[in-house]
């Protein structure tokens, strides 16, 4: 508990003050006045020291992420365990987006008069990114602000702010090969080599490579074969953290993403680690898969090169998959 040697000296200036008025005009009963100022400043440290205590806070963020141009913003919420409260409390935290490292310090005064009660922090965030904030420290403060109590914490929470949509035209992009025959299903395609069983209508949630192209062509609609033994590979989507394309690149890659859940295709996204050179996957088949892939794709570092992610996936993924890599704006298969 540190003492605010500023705010005692004038609070004893302004006693005297006072009694020098009663002085003057004679007027007695100030003096009673005069004393229970002074029983103020053991009585307000008494119910401080008690009470300083009684406080449990906790951090959360307003929603799951936020999309620009919107800001993030979080909830601080605390419960006292007291039957009374304080007028005042310094929330001392810093906040910064990870793809843009500047930590800057803030601080704001918040009341704990209550039982319980929450107070948005609101951030400004103008790119893509992690957003994270941590809380450091309560400064509490007893009733006369004379006494002070500091609680070093560490509360953190972040949330991740995605890239406008773009329209990123036809994709998947298909790959209008039927094989070896109009009848055998090629490797080149993401599936094993099989027989064709039937061949039917297109209906949602059909893989776009098993559309045999050129009967569609002929007919005017979409047909798909259908396959005897067929293992279905998925499509691996590989964004790069090219660090002068990164918002190009998240912003495609989000794109990329919900269209490819929402057709119902069958894919997986790796986030490539530059300094661990290794890769993580992620299936995705709805917003919280998607919102984990990106979260992640957030926390890597940036690095400088165009292919890293690319050439490390193809040197070392025995994954057989139809691959579609992403930097900045450009979006394609992977030869």
């Amino acid at each position: 508990m540190k003492v605010n040697i500023l705010t005692l000296i004038l609070y004893i200036f302004s006693i005297g003050i006072i009694s020098a008025l009663a002085l003057i005009y004679e007027q007695p009963a100030i003096v009673l006045f005069i004393l229970m100022l002074f029983i103020l400043i053991p009585v307000s440290l008494i119910v401080f020291f008690n009470v300083s205590d009684k406080f449990t806070f906790t951090l959360s963020p307003v929603s799951e992420y936020v999309e620009e141009p919107n800001s993030p913003a979080f909830v601080l919420e605390y419960k006292n365990a007291a039957p009374i409260g304080l007028f005042s409390c310094d929330v001392v935290f810093t906040a910064e987006n990870n793809f843009y490292p500047s930590m800057t310090k803030h601080k704001m005064s918040i009341p704990l008069t209550r039982k319980s009660n929450s107070f948005t922090i609101p951030l400004e965030s103008y790119d893509i990114g992690l957003v994270s904030i941590t809380i450091e420290k309560f400064i509490l403060h007893d009733y006369l602000s004379i006494f002070r109590k500091e609680i070093n914490v560490s509360l953190e929470s972040s949330v991740p702010v995605l890239p406008k949509e773009r329209n990123i035209g036809d994709f998947p992009p298909a790959v209008p090969k039927d094989g070896p025959d109009e009848f055998t299903e090629s490797e080149n395609i993401g599936n094993i080599s099989s027989d064709v069983k039937e061949i039917r209508e297109y209906r949602p949630g059909d893989r776009l490579q098993r559309i045999h192209w050129k009967l569609s062509a002929k007919l005017d609609d979409l047909f798909v074969k259908e396959m005897a033994h067929t293992s279905s590979l998925a499509i691996i989507l590989v964004p790069e953290l090219c660090r002068d394309e990164i918002h190009d690149t998240a912003e495609s890659l989000l794109s990329c993403i919900k269209i490819m859940y929402e057709k119902k295709e069958r894919f997986e996204v790796c986030i490539y680690n530059d300094i661990s050179c290794d890769y993580t996957f992620f299936t995705v088949t709805d917003e919280a898969g998607m919102l984990e892939a990106m979260t992640h794709f957030y926390c890597q570092p940036l690095y400088e090169g165009r292919e890293n992610a690319l050439n490390t996936y193809l040197h070392s993924s025995g994954k057989i998959a139809t691959v579609i890599h992403i930097i900045g704006k450009t979006i394609k298969i992977s030869e």
